[in-house]
């Protein structure tokens, strides 16, 4: 989920670039080389249920605050980051921006300082955003602040052999920009398996929903084959009573990292939620 979509028009091509078709040309050959059939593009979902964790469960915040107004929240993840693993999605425009942010470059210093990471957004519009119009977003987060990879927004979630080589082609011009930079893809719901054995990305956003709809969620039986850090969920519109919960309920549906906030609307991501310390502290419990 984007925010301040109204700031900024998306860029869409009418046609691609030489860049473009160079790396989506590759990507097919990847794929034809990679012997697709139709099982691998479909999962299977069942009532899979996972081993509780004995290490900490990583979280993955959507920080989608601003580094002036909102120092506090920043300055809590940078606490959080000596506790537990943490990941902190940058988002300061929908984007990148054009130019560097100085109050975002300070917080992205302490937090990574103290051993918290640090994603730039990047969003897609489902396939449908031109791929040099997201490899210049990740260009300029690369010019402007010191990332250690990227949170692919809104990815797709169907079989279609051009999405799936549209998302492998962005993975594998991050990678080949910097190969210790990692990919966090939000699909928002379960995918077929083959996005991730490919891989279009190292992580990916398995639910992101209401804490209602998240009572019904089931991960695919398929995710029992790939290590929990693979998988996230974010979940909004949680009380304080449900917190305990829904931290275990992912720990336990096959999530190594995950978000929850008692905020929802447009943009439930705009500040930490009141209960943070206490989400923090079920995290890192085993």
């Amino acid at each position: 989920m984007q925010e301040n979509r109204g700031m900024g028009a998306v860029a869409f091509a009418a046609s691609e670039s030489a860049e473009e078709s160079r790396l989506l040309a590759r990507t097919g050959r990847c794929l034809k080389r990679a012997g697709l059939i139709a099982g691998l593009l479909v999962g299977c979902l069942g009532g899979t249920a996972f081993a509780g964790t004995t290490t900490a469960t990583s979280v993955v915040v959507p920080s989608y605050f601003n580094a002036t107004s909102s120092v506090a929240n920043w300055n809590s993840l940078t606490t959080t980051a000596r506790k537990v693993p943490t990941t902190a999605i940058l988002n300061p425009n929908s984007g990148p921006g054009v130019k560097e942010d100085p109050n975002y470059a300070a917080a992205i210093a302490r937090l990574r300082a103290a051993g918290g990471k640090v994603l730039g957004y990047v969003s897609t519009s489902y396939g449908k955003r031109s791929l040099s119009a997201v490899v210049t977003d990740i260009n300029t987060y690369v010019a402007l602040y010191k990332v250690d990879g990227f949170f692919i927004d809104e990815m797709t979630s169907d079989s279609q052999i051009s999405h799936i080589q549209f998302y492998q082609s962005i993975y594998n011009y991050i990678k080949g920009l910097n190969a210790t930079y990692s990919v966090t893809a939000n699909p928002g719901t379960n995918i077929p398996e083959l996005y991730a054995s490919l891989p279009t990305a190292d992580q990916f956003v398995v639910f992101e929903s209401t804490a209602k709809s998240y009572a019904k969620y089931q991960p695919m039986s398929w995710q029992t084959a790939y290590p929990k850090s693979r998988f996230v969920h974010m979940v909004y519109g949680a009380t304080a009573a449900q917190l305990p919960g829904v931290v275990q309920y992912a720990k336990t549906h096959g999530a190594g990292g995950v978000y929850v906030t008692s905020l929802s609307g447009g943009n439930p991501y705009k500040a930490l939620p009141p209960y943070w310390n206490d989400e923090v502290a079920d995290a890192a419990a085993p």
